[in-house]
């Protein structure tokens, strides 16, 4: 069959488009260290047996586009890639990205940390903490990662995924079967309780609210009531650990790469939930996000006026 000029462009093209997600997981699978987790970049480090070559100042477009079709134009070395801002880019020739890892668990008694996260063995109690992300608007999760959605999350939450997602884990939580995509639920593991605390800024006063109580229907117009979430667990797809890469936490938008899922049935519409703004902290206050996992639940503690409950209890018990 005789190739053309326009059939070997696409193929290119395709070619391209199939690589793409290697390159976006060699951005996104850094570890995030408590220090660096408090900024949106950070460093990945260079593959033992690769080369680094020289920083190339760019502006952002150039870095967006640089990356884009880095896995076929690099040489077989390690690229850093330095925007305008000052922010590095590192990219890996497919093949030589490194491999990610949960931090290593340092004990004091019963306590447990990985990385930034904290796990208390007496209470089964994990926390993280974090910012105050978005004070209003429609939203598609309660948490995310620094690098995360933050268009759409309430709270960022300054952790690697995968030390997250362990130490719920070690509490005893459970994934149930894997959701078959967005929006497609319901969500089906073991039932967690999460709260939020936080200084008022204006009083000083420590305060504390349960997470969902920051998410409104907007069909009910009212906060989602008080109740376990679900911890789904997130999943492995193609190699890559998606928490970690897309650094979705808590999703009300029904997401089967996200660790903890929206117990409701108005987790099928990624437009029913809005930020419950006579509750939520200023932007930018710091907060404490606690998973504790439930010790009873009912798969009927909703309230009138938000969507039926699909007919399978949500738990999957």
């Amino acid at each position: 069959m005789k190739t053309t000029k326009t059939d070997r462009l696409c193929s290119v093209l395709l070619t391209a488009l199939l690589l793409l997600p290697l390159v976006a997981w060699a951005q996104e699978n850094a570890e995030i260290s408590e220090e660096s987790a408090l900024i949106a970049q950070a460093e990945v480090p260079a593959a033992e047996d690769a080369e680094a070559a020289p920083p190339v100042h760019v502006d952002a477009q150039t870095a967006r586009a640089l990356r884009a079709v880095s896995a076929t134009n690099l040489p077989p070395t390690t690229a850093t890639i330095v925007g305008s801002s000052g922010e590095e880019y590192v990219i890996y020739k497919a093949g030589h990205e490194p491999v990610a890892k949960p931090s290593p668990i340092v004990w004091e008694g019963d306590v447990a940390t990985l990385g930034s996260v904290r796990l208390d063995t007496a209470t089964r109690s994990v926390t993280a903490t974090g910012w105050v992300n978005q004070a209003s608007g429609i939203v598609e999760l309660l948490a995310c990662g620094p690098r995360g959605k933050v268009h759409e999350s309430i709270f960022v939450l300054s952790v690697n995924p995968l030390d997250l997602q362990a130490a719920l884990l070690l509490a005893g939580l459970r994934g149930g079967e894997v959701m078959p995509g967005l929006g497609l639920g319901p969500a089906l593991g073991s039932p967690v309780d999460m709260w939020v605390d936080w200084t008022d800024p204006e009083t000083s006063e420590p305060r504390r609210a349960r997470a969902e109580t920051f998410v409104r229907d907007i069909e009910a117009d009212a906060p989602l009531p008080n109740g376990p979430w679900v911890f789904t667990g997130s999943v492995v797809y193609n190699g890559r650990f998606k928490a970690l890469a897309e650094e979705s936490l808590v999703a009300t938008f029904w997401d089967p790469f996200a660790i903890v899922n929206n117990p409701y049935a108005n987790g099928g519409d990624d437009h029913a939930c809005y930020v419950n703004t006579d509750l939520v902290p200023p932007e930018g206050t710091a907060i404490t996000y606690t998973f504790v996992p439930a010790a009873e639940h009912s798969p009927q503690h909703d309230t009138v006026g938000l969507r039926n409950i699909p007919a399978r209890t949500r738990y999957g018990y």
